[in-house]
């Protein structure tokens, strides 16, 4: 089978050629934009696990640097170290979590119903 043109002035080219030709460039350019967001992504990851490693270092500085202080000032406690590092500093209570509301009452577990919610009718066997 063989195509023909149309006279449409594209020298030969159809519009499904033109179509073909238009998907293809915004695949290439969507397949790009991804690419470069998954660098972006991969840098940003990279640049918050340095964040955190200097966090964790500025914290045992500061610790050494108020052991440091009350050896010398007698009224200041010793600090201890912290058993485990926290992940995020927790949440003030203006915005903690909104109280937990009352739960629907779960159905039977032979309770069983449709999209719809009507009643599904039990299987029969044979």
């Amino acid at each position: 089978m063989t195509q023909t043109p149309h006279g449409n002035g594209t020298g030969g080219r159809t519009a499904l050629d033109e179509l073909r030709a238009a998907y293809h460039e915004q695949l290439t350019q969507l397949a790009t934009e991804r690419d470069e967001a998954r660098r972006q992504a991969r840098r940003a990851k990279d640049e918050a696990a340095v964040a955190r490693a200097e966090l964790a270092s500025l914290a045992n500085r500061v610790h050494d640097l108020l052991n440091a202080a009350a050896r010398h000032l007698p009224d200041l406690p010793a600090i201890e170290a912290p058993a485990a590092p926290a992940a995020l500093p927790a949440a003030p209570e203006s915005q903690a979590a909104p109280e937990p509301q009352a739960e629907e009452p779960k159905r039977k577990a032979n309770d069983r119903r449709n999209a719809r919610g009507a009643k599904r009718r039990p299987v029969r066997a044979g």
